[in-house]
């Protein structure tokens, strides 16, 4: 029987880094910055220091996968750990204080300050004790987080600040309620 082909081989984890360059490269344009030395942004390098973390700790290399773990929260502020599973065109726009632990389907977004994680609750619903199952296509906005084990679906958007603790079905836009402004005097 043939062996089963390995699932992040270098040649995948490099596929997915020019996904996440196009990515990346995409999201500049459309917000009318220059894209030429994308290499030296943030947004790139803590992307590629994850694949590389990921890499490694699947081959079992895992003073290697701590280096790059740690280099990247160094460098960067995003702490992504290598034992998230997170597909490719994954894109980290602002990475200081992102937190990224658990899985994610392709085209995950996330803004600063932001991230995904454990929970009180320690059921193991795929991505590991507590930790969350992301779809294709999520947005997590400037502040926005996802904790404990919960699903959320395929193109679903969490709004800036937005705490998500509950499953959350595809195709759904996850806000904050309306900022309730009282002026001096207004009880």
């Amino acid at each position: 029987m043939p062996a089963a082909p390995d699932p992040l081989s270098f040649a995948e984890t490099r596929r997915r880094m020019r996904g996440d360059c196009q990515a990346l490269r995409q999201c500049l344009r459309a917000r009318g910055l220059p894209d030429g030395a994308l290499f030296w942004s943030p947004a790139c390098q803590c992307v590629m220091l994850y694949r590389l973390s990921r890499h490694c700790h699947v081959r079992g290399w895992n003073l290697r996968a701590r280096f790059f773990w740690q280099l990247n929260l160094w460098l960067t502020g995003a702490d992504i750990s290598p034992m998230s599973d997170l597909g490719e065109a994954l894109l980290v726009i602002h990475p200081v204080a992102v937190t990224i632990s658990g899985s994610a389907g392709r085209g995950l977004v996330v803004e600063g300050w932001g991230g995904m994680g454990g929970g009180l609750d320690m059921a193991d619903i795929g991505a590991g004790p507590g930790l969350p199952v992301l779809g294709d296509d999520v947005v997590l906005d400037h502040g926005a987080m996802v904790l404990g084990p919960v699903r959320v679906g395929h193109r679903v958007h969490i709004g800036a600040g937005c705490t998500v603790t509950r499953d959350i079905p595809d195709d759904s836009i996850v806000e904050e309620p309306p900022v309730r402004v009282r002026l001096p005097g207004q009880h």
